[in-house]
């Protein structure tokens, strides 16, 4: 069941993501019709397949804490130990999943808002009488307007938006005086008087259809295919979708490091014989600072935690320098820090003692390169390296000596992959809760409670996160190792 908790989690990944995103661009971009319907229907069937399975998850294999979670991938990495000082895999395995999960969280989140901002504020069909001109060789002109009515203002200005109904008189098809025709328009600002014109649409042959208008033509235009938002306010909402897409990418590339593939361990590659120590906090400082060019690392005293990751510092140059808590390693350079995807503060008690390689091949001068612990047992950990750490490994002593076996293999460490373990009944009651209001907003159904719908659909996962916390899990049952910090390099 471990492996099938993994292979879960990293489907919702997948397909959780690429349900919203279609869901979100489907209602944006397309126009009303069948493709529509079947595109954004499908999205709602997979994200609530994801809910199932996760719920499934949890039910069948039992719920562990996040700490439990990192046991449960450390033992399914393991292997019978060959031996201390062994040779080296030949090649290393690639590591994607880390990043692929911190990105997806952060373009779900901006997804969720645009999804359920444009579900709320769009109109979910054209209407009978929309689409029946929309059939039609049909024309958009100004025309007067010759009667008001049943007017709602969305506030108390005379400047606020408001809706209305609004006469017009479609021009006669063989001569003669106009046709009455009645639709109910959207202003934005005030409300149009008799006299005003407004761009409608109608069929000069066919006047008994009525007609449709709106204040600007392009809202005509959007009203008559059927898009659930006029063309401008789509390529706004699209542009700032966009945006948050770039930024979710460089928030899982900061986080984690650009995606890994394969990579074959070479003659040009670094090593060193290293101890997992245990957490601690690092101060990245950054090059040309007064201090020098390496970096300084330092423990956290009494807390061993994620505690400082993020936080800076201003050097005598004017310069921030980066604190973060990293994996120390004992080698026989001094203390290096590895900086993990995962939280430290729940790595270090497991792995504390472990032995084996610290290898990374040698990259350029600035960020961090990737870097792997090999263990003597059988697991392979990636993670990242400072460029000023790897500079200063290679002026102070040339690195161990090692060996490549091609026979030797190793289990990727990927640890939180066993997440869909962790999920809290509270967070999946409220994704459950947001996938029915997404399926009840797509209905092509018209009414004041698509705004409220919209609303509970995207602060129920927020409030079941306040209320259980995200991922919260019970109180660990047996005790974690306490954790140790190596001295300051």
């Amino acid at each position: 069941m471990s492996a099938g908790a993994v292979r879960v989690g990293r489907g919702v990944t997948v397909v959780g993501v690429a349900g919203l995103v279609v869901l979100a661009g489907g209602w944006l971009l397309l126009d009303a019709g069948s493709l529509r319907t079947a595109v954004v229907w499908a999205a709602v069937a997979a994200l609530a397949g994801c809910v199932v399975a996760l719920t499934g998850t949890v039910l069948r294999a039992g719920r562990v804490t996040p700490a439990r979670g990192y046991e449960l991938a450390l033992d399914a990495a393991r292997a019978p130990a060959p031996g201390t000082g062994t040779a080296l895999p030949a090649v290393l395995h690639g590591s994607r999943w880390p990043w692929a999960r911190v990105t997806a969280v952060a373009l779900a989140v901006p997804t969720v808002l645009v999804l359920f901002c444009t579900l709320g504020a769009g109109t979910p069909d054209r209407g009978a009488v929309a689409g029946r001109i929309a059939d039609a060789d049909f024309v958009i002109k100004e025309l007067p307007v010759v009667a008001v009515g049943g007017v709602e203002r969305a506030g108390s200005s005379s400047r606020a938006s408001s809706e209305a109904d609004y006469t017009v008189r479609l021009p006669a098809p063989h001569g003669g005086a106009g046709v009455p025709a009645t639709f109910r328009a959207e202003v934005h600002r005030g409300v149009r008087q008799v006299g005003d014109t407004l761009p409608v649409a109608y069929v000069p042959q066919r006047p008994d259809l009525g007609a449709v208008g709106a204040d600007t033509r392009s809202a005509v235009e959007a009203q008559l295919a059927g898009r659930t938002l006029p063309y401008g306010t789509a390529a706004v909402a699209g542009v700032l979708w966009g945006v948050a897409a770039l930024a979710a990418f460089c928030v899982g590339t900061a986080v984690t490091g650009p995606p890994r593939g394969g990579r074959r361990v070479g003659k040009d590659w670094t090593a060193l014989r290293a101890t997992v120590a245990g957490v601690a906090e690092h101060v990245e400082r950054p090059t040309g600072d007064d201090a020098g060019t390496g970096a300084d690392t330092g423990t956290d005293a009494g807390t061993g935690a994620d505690a400082g990751a993020g936080s800076g510092s201003r050097s005598r140059s004017g310069k921030g320098s980066a604190r973060y808590a990293c994996l120390m390693l004992h080698t026989g350079t001094g203390d290096v820090p590895l900086r993990l995807a995962a939280s430290h503060r729940r790595a270090a008690p497991l792995l504390t003692g472990a032995a084996g390689w610290l290898l990374w091949k040698p990259a350029g001068p600035r960020g961090k390169a990737p870097a792997d612990f090999v263990a003597d047992d059988g697991w392979q950990l990636p993670g990242r390296l400072p460029a000023a750490e790897a500079a200063r490994i290679a002026a102070a002593r040339t690195p161990d000596a090692f060996t490549v076996d091609t026979a030797r293999h190793t289990r990727l460490l990927e640890l939180g992959s066993h997440w869909a373990r962790t999920v809290p009944a509270g967070v999946l009651l409220g994704a459950a809760v947001s996938v029915v209001a997404a399926g009840a907003l797509v209905l092509p159904v018209d009414g004041g409670w698509r705004a409220w719908t919209a609303v509970a659909g995207a602060v129920a996962p927020l409030l079941c996160w306040m209320i259980t916390g995200l991922f919260g899990a019970p109180r660990a049952t047996t005790p974690a190792a306490p954790v140790e910090a190596g001295p300051a390099a």
